[in-house]
């Protein structure tokens, strides 16, 4: 026999389909909040929100055995691993999810995410938002901007510099800025834990790029007044280089007391940055890299 019966109208989180329940303190719940509820004859409980009072005519409604509120920490657990699922499903195994926050009372959900490529997934936005039942905002950071938020130890035993003092105002870095500071060596040597390269090789860059054009480069060729030498050590710190000279014998020349000396050939390293070349120490002296 059908009967009028006042229900709960919730939405389940991973469904599109709403569902209607009895529970005898209908005043007990509140219109956006998220609970778990366990219904009778069922083993599990499920994740719902409240969509708000219904009166229902049928013959069997579903009856809320027990319930508790969603804490915002579960609430974010359950829809972060259904997004991870959906990316997974359309192909995009390799964005990374970063950041979670959500509120509840408004019912929007801010995800920020991670990814080597530049990708627009704000189309994605609706589909989540009908599984999740909440306005899902989707924004893509960089690595880099993730360390800023996390502060990550670094090599240098500090918290990273984009935490501490930088906050956002992050300097573009290339590998050129590290060879213009004699640091020869391997890239993956360079960077933090965010997997760029370090954010302090921006630091002193305007000193050692203006050192550098007054500098001959490691390997050149020059030509002083005791002859034709190979460049095999350069201490930008101090302004001089050394020379080595074809009977083995090396000169020190200070260049801004030495101005009688001129480069004849630039070295050719190739694309070998990292085995076949040194790197500059703190005191400018050569180390070599095995």
């Amino acid at each position: 026999m059908e009967r009028n019966i006042k229900t709960l109208d919730v939405s389940v989180i991973g469904s599109e389909v709403p569902e209607s329940y009895f529970h005898p303190k209908l005043d007990n719940f509140k219109l956006g909040e998220f609970l778990w509820v366990k219904l009778e004859k069922d083993n599990y409980e499920k994740l719902v929100k409240v969509r708000g009072i219904n009166q229902k005519v049928s013959k069997e409604i579903k009856k809320i055995e027990s319930y508790r509120r969603a804490h915002k920490d579960n609430i974010i657990k359950v829809m972060k691993n259904m997004i991870k699922g959906i990316l997974w499903e359309m192909g995009y195994e390799n964005v990374k999810l970063a950041n979670f926050e959500i509120d509840v009372d408004k019912g929007i959900l801010k995800v920020d995410y991670i990814s080597d490529k530049k990708l627009n997934l704000h189309l994605l936005g609706s589909k989540f938002a009908k599984l999740l039942h909440v306005r899902v905002e989707l924004n893509q950071i960089g690595a880099r901007d993730l360390a800023g938020q996390i502060g990550w130890l670094e090599p240098c035993g500090l918290i990273a510099c984009c935490k501490t003092f930088l906050k956002g105002k992050l300097p573009s870095i290339s590998i050129d800025m590290a060879r213009r500071q004699y640091l020869f060596t391997a890239p993956e040597r360079l960077t933090g834990a965010c997997g760029r390269l370090f954010c302090c090789l921006a630091y002193e860059f305007e000193f050692y790029d203006e050192i550098y054009n007054k500098l001959p480069k490691m390997g050149a060729k020059v030509k002083t007044p005791n002859g034709i030498g190979e460049i095999v050590e350069v201490n930008p710190l101090k302004g001089y280089f050394r020379v080595k000279y074809d009977n083995i014998k090396y000169e020190v020349i200070n260049i801004e007391e030495n101005k009688e000396w001129y480069i004849i050939s630039e070295p050719n390293f190739g694309n070998d940055t990292s085995e076949n070349k040194g790197s500059i120490n703190d005191d400018g002296i050569e180390d070599k890299i095995n």
